[in-house]
């Protein structure tokens, strides 16, 4: 669904960005590979398919954003949100505005959740008021975030989940040889992690992303099982995340750097898991965690609180690019996460494909990257 707001506004525009006269709200969900497991199927089951949640916003003066929200499973309750009770919100605004549109969406939603959904949908609002306002300003986003301290980036694959030892070794085998020297893994049980890291020796570093499974009992005799494998990070290891006490134990007690965040709303939970001691990386996702404005206040946190600042990134659309563009803007350039898996098709044609374990920073302006349309109606779902 389309919305446009009446063209009285067409002849006022407020700024160079002009006022936001139309939004679309565009899921799409693209098939990837069949021989590895999910990692988000905590209902079990599932398809290999990956979503995208676009949201495209056009102003008075012609510009195009486009921003993305954390989607899964064909997530049309969540395109339903966005375009019921989002876009109402900011049809006339003027796009330029970015920190008074995003307070007036979280006070005026709050009663509707400050951690998921809505969540969600505002940060592609954010994402995409940040590319109209580089458009605007015609600069590559990064140049508005403080200019480049790198003009590439490197990318960690984020391994899915394996079915034996020998898929897992496979994988990361395979990482490797396109390039990568950092790896995570997803998968949960002992014999999977180890044969990772055996496969990984010497060649690439690993991490371990096990998605809260565990009491926080289980969680430290899982963490000295593994204490000998040399991890370099442990990454939310137990239920439920927002337990930030319960991590702070894991923290203190085991044997590992600990990484969580990507299920945080905001910079207010990183503050409170500061304050519990709970952890050593910080992990706010874009799409999740209120977009590019909230992730620099994040950054700026991280670096005052002796935090390493790593976002998290499942993502394959405008949120992967805003990603790139904020980890550029660091002066300690973070790795960027990028899912392993092959895809029918790439959003962007495969523009974001990394090349030697690294991807360039986009230098045209806004994000700098704009979706192929052909590939976005082929996927797209109704």
């Amino acid at each position: 669904m389309t919305l446009a707001q009446p063209a009285t506004f067409a002849r006022t525009p407020a700024s160079a960005a002009g006022r936001i006269v139309k939004a679309e709200c565009i899921l799409v969900s693209v098939p990837f590979q069949a021989d590895v497991k999910l990692v988000w199927g905590f209902t079990g089951g599932g398809k290999n398919t990956f979503d995208t949640l676009l949201v495209r916003l056009e102003t008075d003066t012609g510009l195009v954003g486009w921003g993305e929200a954390f989607s899964r499973a064909e997530d049309v309750a969540l395109r339903s949100l966005v375009e019921t009770r989002i876009f109402p919100l900011i049809m006339g605004e003027d796009a330029a505005a970015i920190s008074k549109i995003k307070f007036k969406l979280e006070f005026g939603l709050q009663n509707f959740g400050r951690v998921g959904p809505t969540m969600y949908a505002i940060s592609a609002v954010d994402i995409a008021l940040w590319d109209i306002a580089a458009k605007a300003a015609s600069q590559p986003l990064v140049n508005l975030l403080g200019g480049p301290f790198a003009r590439e980036v490197e990318v960690y694959a984020s391994l899915l989940r394996y079915e034996s030892e020998d898929g897992i070794a496979r994988a990361v085998r395979e990482a490797i040889g396109r390039g990568y020297r950092h790896i995570k893994l997803h998968d949960i049980t002992y014999p999977l992690i180890a044969a990772a890291c055996e496969a990984a020796a010497g060649e690439a570093t690993v991490m371990l992303d096990v998605n809260c499974p565990w009491s926080v009992a289980e969680a430290l005799a899982m963490d000295a099982r593994i204490a000998h494998l040399g991890l370099t990070w442990l990454e939310e290891p137990i239920w439920p995340p927002d337990d930030y006490r319960g991590l702070a134990r894991v923290r203190a007690q085991g044997n590992h750097r600990i990484a969580a965040g990507e299920n945080a709303g905001s910079l207010h939970d990183f503050v409170a898991m500061a304050d519990a001691g709970a952890i050593d990386i910080a992990q706010p996702d874009v799409a999740k965690t209120g977009g590019v404005t909230e992730l620099l206040k994040i950054a700026a946190f991280c670096a005052a609180s002796a935090i390493e600042f790593v976002p998290h990134c499942a993502l394959f659309g405008p949120g992967q690019i805003a990603t790139v563009h904020i980890n550029a803007a660091q002066r300690t350039v973070p790795l960027l996460e990028r899912l392993y898996c092959d895809f029918e098709a790439e959003i962007y044609g495969g523009a974001t494909l990394p090349v030697g374990g690294r991807v360039e920073v986009p230098h045209a302006a806004g994000l700098g990257i704009e979706p192929d349309m052909a590939v976005v109606d082929r996927y797209r779902i109704a």
